[in-house]
């Protein structure tokens, strides 16, 4: 959420998005997951081929843990990474991750 929004808008969570699911399998397109309240965590477009549910939900589980890996570690000018969720935090970002197709 940017600053301007944070001050004149929505200081609460904005209403839930419908995540995308594929009607059939097998399924191939492009997805991205996106968080609900805050644009920039996000993946970018990935082209996905899924033969099952199973491997929709892995595909699925591997993008939340490529956006934790990104946006939840902060590397400091000496050079160490630490992390800046934790594992509470993780778990509520993680609740407003959606999917979307194009």
């Amino acid at each position: 959420m940017g600053f301007f929004r944070k001050v004149f808008g929505a200081g609460k969570p904005g209403p839930s998005r419908e995540s995308f699911a594929p009607p059939s399998f097998p399924y191939a397109g492009e997805i991205r997951l996106l968080h609900q309240d805050y644009d920039r965590l996000s993946t970018g477009w990935w082209g996905v081929s899924v033969a099952s549910p199973e491997e929709w939900g892995a595909k699925i589980r591997e993008m939340e843990e490529g956006i934790r890996s990104h946006f939840g570690s902060f590397a400091t000018q000496a050079g160490q990474v630490v992390p800046r969720w934790t594992e509470e935090t993780w778990a509520r970002v993680r609740q407003r991750l959606v999917v979307e197709s194009r």
